[in-house]
This record gives C-alpha cells, structure tokens and sequence, in this order.
C-alpha cells in the first residue's frame, strides 16, 4: 500500500473522529465563565559579569512542561524579543505534528547587536568586535543558569538572523561543541570582506568528524544570486561543500518572494523541520516492519530529544493501518499503543486501538481500551461514552454468545 494511500484512510478516519482535540469543548458554551492569560514566556534579567550588564531573557516553557518530568531540548534565540512570538508559533505548530519534539525557548534579547553578534572588529564601525565576549556569557552564565533552573537535556540548538545569523555561524566554528544545531537564517557574511567563509575553508577540513546540523535560510528578494547575501551565503556553502565532514548534515532554503525582515518566520518554520527531520520513520519501516525497528527509532529519538518526543498520529495511524491491510494485527497493536502513549488525550487513537484488538481477537484488551476512552472522553468532556459504551455492550454480547 501506498504511503498516500494511507494518508487518504488516515484523512477518512479523522472524519469519523479518530483524532479528538483537547483543546475543543464539543458542548459549546452560552457563556464565558472564567478567563485565562495567555503568555508567549516569562521576562528575566541575568547580572552578567562578564558583559557588565544586566541582560534581559524570555523563557518560554513547552505546554505541558509542569505536568511532567521529561527533560527538553533548549532552543536559543538571538534577537531574542524580535523573534520569540513567531518561534514559539511555529514550535507549537511542529510540536503538535510530530514534526519536532517540545522544546524549552530561550530569547536572548539584544542591547547591542553590532557589539555583540560580530567576533571580530571592523575598523570603520565603533563598538564593533564584541562577540566573543557574548558567545563567553552564552556558555558560562547563560546556559549554567538555564540548565540548573530547568529540566534539559543536552541537545542544544543557536538560531540567529542577519547579524545574529552571522554570529551563530560564527559559534560553531569557535565553539564546536556547545550546540548540536544551528539555524542561520540571512547571515551577514560580507562582514569583513567576507572572513569568515574564508576561516571555513581551514575549519571544515579540519575536523572531519564534526557532526552538527545546520540550516540556512534567505529570502529571495534580499539581493540577486549574482551579488549580496545570496551569492555570499552561497560561496559559504560551497565552502562547507567541498571540506564536508562526514557526519555534518546541511541544508538550504531560498524563501521565495520574501525579502530580509520577512524571510525568518518561513526560514525558522523549515530550519526546525530540517533539523529534526530524523525523527520520522524511515520509508523502509514500512516495507520491512518488524516491532524491534519501530521500537528502536522510537527510543532513539526520545534518547536523544527527550522522552516528550513523538510522531504524528497521522504517522503512527498510517503505519498500523499499512499493518491492519497485511493483517498483521499484533504489530499494528504495538504502533497504536505507542500512540496512546504518545497521546494520551485522544481517544479517537484508543477507539482505532480497541478496534485492532477487537481483529486480533482480543476482546478483553479492546473492552479495557475502551474503558479508558470513555474515562478520558468525560475528562476532556469530548461527549463521546455512549459511543464507546454501545461497543462494550456488543463486545460483551458476542463474547457471550
């Protein structure tokens, strides 16, 4: 069967109610009875010794962030207060989907980007050169203080645009090890009659084992390919290109019709999905399944993102229902009760469950499914027990007859 195939049976499924959001009271209400303030992240000010300075951060936590004990990949931002409302937008979007793992946000906001983003200092624009000094207070005050408030893990990634862009280019190359990812969305790299791809050529030749991801992204509007920003990321990829280590992954993206300040919202939306694009099953999952696969990719990318991490329901549902059509009803079993794991609000995932069960010839398994589906249907006031009920009785029937 064919992967769209699949996404048609999955889209029929979401029209009989497979997927149910928590988010969405089926009762709609006459009233309003209570209000909720809702917040992109709290504002913090850190005492930096070494910028001298207090400097303001935005910490945005995953949504359910109190309601567990998972540790979180951390997402850092220069521009921190410019970017946060589209990054955080976009996360939500990526996290819901599968499309990237629930992440902990920290918006760095800028006091003096000319300072700050460039290593090296220009001669004709004062105050310029102060990178490194920040790139010290990222590693030693900023990162320390993030980890030891807030459940991390180690998987870290720097998004930077323009000069901030320039900057997070500039990170990896003076401070390899400090991020796993990098998105570098239309980074000045004419700073200094273009030094740093030059710096490329030695840095990317010497170390044949690094192993990072990074993302580019630049609007097709911000110069031709002839001249500017275009043609200056493009001699910095072609450096990356020809000096490639093995284990390095890289990417870019032209934005089309989408000039310098438009640009990042689409640059951040792709860099996210590039970066965590290793989290979907592999085409080969589906033409040679066995549970021991599937299990271990699922493992992996909660080892290494967190156990928050997971597919798309559409994903695990095409993958049980690829399953179902070979009649291997067992193994659609462990890809759906990982789903409801993974979901644990939808009770459209345990109806598809119980149903597996029911093929399988489990009866008790799909009655004790259903059971938690009417639990979490009044929880969530979905109006969805009589439903489940009904197949219990049923059920109930046919195992008494």
């Amino acid at each position: 069967m064919t992967r769209k195939l699949l996404s048609s049976i999955f889209t029929m499924m979401l029209l009989i109610g497979c997927q149910t959001d928590p988010g969405v009271n089926i009762e709609t209400k006459k009233k309003i009875e209570t209000f909720e303030n809702l917040t992109v992240g709290t504002k913090q000010n850190i005492t930096s010794a070494i910028l001298n300075e207090e400097r303001p951060i935005i910490i945005s936590l995953p949504k359910d962030y109190e309601n567990s004990n998972a540790d979180y990949p951390v997402l850092y931002l220069t521009d921190g207060l410019q970017n946060i409302w589209h990054a955080i937008g976009t996360l939500e979007v990526l996290t819901r989907t599968g499309s990237a793992p629930p992440m902990i946000v920290v918006g760095i906001e800028s006091t003096n980007r000319m300072r700050d983003f460039t290593l090296t200092a220009n001669e004709n624009i004062t105050g310029s050169g102060g990178g490194k000094n920040f790139l010290a207070f990222i590693e030693k005050e900023l990162i320390p203080y993030i980890e030891s408030n807030y459940r991390t893990n180690d998987y870290r990634v720097l998004e930077g645009h323009s000069l901030g862009g320039l900057f997070t280019a500039s990170t990896l190359m003076e401070r390899p090890d400090l991020f796993s990812s990098f998105i570098i969305m239309s980074p000045s790299l004419w700073w200094n009659g273009e030094e740093l791809t030059e710096k490329g050529k030695v840095f990317f030749k010497a170390n044949p084992d690094l192993n990072k991801v990074m993302f580019f992204g630049i609007g097709t509007y911000e110069s031709s390919p002839d001249y500017g920003m275009r043609k200056e990321l493009k001699n910095f990829l072609d450096v990356i290109a020809e000096n490639q280590p093995e284990n390095l992954r890289f990417n870019r993206k032209e934005i089309d019709w989408e000039g310098h300040m438009s640009s990042v919202l689409l640059s951040n939306y792709y860099g996210l999905k590039y970066i965590f694009s290793d989290m979907a099953f592999e085409e080969s999952l589906y033409e040679n399944y066995t549970d021991e696969k599937f299990l271990k990719h699922e493992n992996n990318i909660m080892d290494k993102y967190g156990k928050a991490a997971k597919q798309s329901a559409e994903s695990y549902v095409s993958l049980a229902s690829s399953l179902r059509q070979q009649e291997r009803y067992s193994e659609a079993i462990t890809v759906l009760k990982r789903s409801v794991t993974a979901y644990s609000f939808d009770v459209g995932l345990m109806n598809f469950l119980a149903n597996t069960y029911e093929k399988n010839d489990d009866v008790d398994a799909a009655i004790e499914t259903l059971k938690k589906a009417i639990a979490t249907s009044k929880e969530n006031n979905y109006n969805r027990e009589e439903e489940f009920e009904d197949q219990i009785k049923r059920l109930l029937g046919e195992k008494g007859s």
